[in-house]
């Protein structure tokens, strides 16, 4: 395979969606040969729907976790199948192909665990997905959190209660022990620019840029 696959994760409201967009950016600016896709899961394809239309009319983050668990496997089977293998196998001379994407299986691991399902049985649904190069957790205390959401957009969706978002932040917080891959927790309490400069730095000392 060649390319280049960057994961961002961490609880709603930590600023993920900001850290891709100034990552897609710089990357861009930084080399005209770097070939860049921005995706997310879950997708908008037919499991990706499903699990929007869940979290938009479900309430209780502890309910469905089994079809929750079923649907973003399939979901990212399906994105993995259809967006991001084809776009990191693209051959063109000297280009880089780079994957930039907001949420992955860290996201499984995560919230199914605090809906209840034990580590070694998402596992199982995930262990053969593709690893990421890198993960960054962008980690922000839930209040902070939920505080960023409720400004933003007035309302929250299923998980995005505070006692639910405090077991899913400890949960992202295990997942480099529990992993055998590349993640890096970022403190996403400092301002945008310091949390940017703390990824690049990252990705930079280790030659991934």
């Amino acid at each position: 395979m060649k390319g280049i696959f960057i994961v961002v994760e961490g609880i709603d409201g930590c600023g993920k969606g900001e850290q891709i967009k100034r990552l897609h950016n710089y990357l861009f600016e930084f080399n005209k040969k770097n070939r860049i896709l921005t995706t997310r899961e879950p997708t908008y394809g037919i499991y990706g729907l499903q699990i929007r239309e869940l979290l938009r009319t479900e309430k209780d983050p502890h309910t469905g976790a089994e079809k929750c668990l079923e649907l973003y496997t399939k979901d990212r089977e399906e994105h993995l199948k259809n967006v991001v293998m084809p776009f990191l196998n693209l051959k063109d001379g000297n280009d880089q192909n780079i994957v930039l994407c907001d949420r992955y299986y860290h996201s499984t691991y995560a919230f199914q665990q605090a809906q209840g399902i034990k580590f070694d049985r998402i596992y199982e649904f995930n262990k053969n997905f593709l690893k990421p190069t890198i993960t960054f957790i962008i980690d922000l205390p839930p209040d902070a959190a939920l505080r960023r959401i409720t400004s933003g957009r007035g309302s929250s969706e299923k998980f995005e209660k505070l006692s639910f978002m405090e077991r899913l932040r400890k949960n992202y917080l295990e997942l480099p022990e529990k992993l055998a891959e590349d993640i890096v927790i970022i403190d996403g309490s400092k301002s945008r620019e310091t949390v940017f400069e703390s990824i690049l730095d990252v990705l930079k000392n280790k030659k991934i840029i």
